[in-house]
């Protein structure tokens, strides 16, 4: 399991990092974890996130995969049957969640929590995603519709590489 002092410090060098450096990175990425990658492009593009909120996610899904690569198991490179199992997974779990009553969502998303294999990482998506606190004018939250869109497609690429790791 990855420390909180691992996803705070990896947090912390990301927001530190110049942006050549992180050109790099992206570049990085796309030759280890492709399908990553791609689904991240993909899913930061749609047309229901503004451009500020597609580069958020795809940052966000970005430190995710750093945080991961620091994993004590190895993180192999996800597969597309990967990736899209855990957005399965994901989708009946929120066609689950649309039917409940409310005290039965939180009761379900606490159980979630508890029960993540990597709840520090998980932790602090979710930290970034619901805390308009950390927010400049001139750089707005993501807006209260597309926040759980926006945690649904970064817990898949979260999932995905947990299930890469071994």
């Amino acid at each position: 399991m990855i420390s909180a002092e691992t996803v705070t410090h990896t947090w912390q060098q990301m927001s530190a990092m110049p942006d050549d450096q992180a050109l790099e990175l992206v570049q990085q990425m796309s030759r280890e974890q492709p399908i990553v990658f791609v689904y991240l492009l993909t899913q930061s593009g749609r047309r229901s996130l503004d451009e500020h909120e597609g580069q958020l996610c795809f940052y966000v899904g970005l430190a995710v995969w750093q945080i991961m690569k620091q994993s004590p198991k190895r993180l192999r490179q996800v597969t597309r049957a990967k990736l899209e199992q855990a957005e399965q997974v994901n989708k009946e779990f929120l066609d689950l969640l649309d039917t409940d009553t409310e005290a039965d969502f939180f009761s379900a998303m606490k159980t979630m929590f508890e029960n993540y294999p990597e709840p520090e990482v998980f932790d602090s998506i979710v930290k970034i995603l619901m805390d308009d606190a950390d927010y400049a004018p001139d750089d707005p939250p993501i807006r209260d519709e597309n926040r759980g869109l926006a945690l649904m497609h970064l817990k898949v690429i979260l999932d995905t590489l947990i299930g890469s790791c071994d």
